[in-house]
């Protein structure tokens, strides 16, 4: 039940990974206030912080989560934990998926490397476009560009 809730909707999901002239995930939030067209598209923290964790100390699953990000060493703790998460996001993906990609995307630091693009790749559920993006992001990963630089953000 927790599982199916960690999901943005269908042409929803918004990912994002690395730093363009900001971290990717404040370029997303200054994008919202400029493009009507990305109200409707969510990443996983904004989903997280909508699902309550009763019976625990934290209010959601967000607060959760970067709570992990205390636990040292964070490689085997908040990293693994986001990844989790990051997995689940990428499974319950549905239609066309969004993208934010900066610099610094490698599979030791960065979960959309290390767990979303080997997920959405599994997902049957993506569209055409967002499988073609993902062969390319793979691609890349593979062959050590750690600087993408590519947003893409389906209509």
């Amino acid at each position: 039940m927790l599982r199916a809730q960690i999901a943005a909707g269908r042409d929803s999901t918004i990912l994002y990974a690395g730093r363009l002239i900001q971290p990717a995930w404040m370029e997303i939030a200054e994008m919202k206030k400029s493009m009507p067209q990305l109200a409707t598209k969510r990443t996983l923290p904004e989903v997280l912080e909508t699902i309550g964790t009763p019976g625990c100390p934290l209010p959601n699953l967000l607060e959760w989560a970067k709570s992990l990000d205390a636990l040292q060493p964070w490689e085997h703790n908040g990293f693994i934990g986001w990844r989790a998460l990051s997995g689940i996001f990428a499974s319950n993906a549905r239609g066309s998926v969004s993208f934010v990609i900066g610099s610094g995307i490698t599979r030791a630091e960065k979960v959309f490397a290390a767990t979303e693009v080997a997920v959405l790749l599994r997902n049957p559920h993506v569209d055409e476009i967002t499988r073609d993006l993902l062969e390319y992001y793979q691609s890349c990963i593979k062959s050590g560009r750690t600087d993408l630089n590519v947003s893409f953000i389906a209509a």
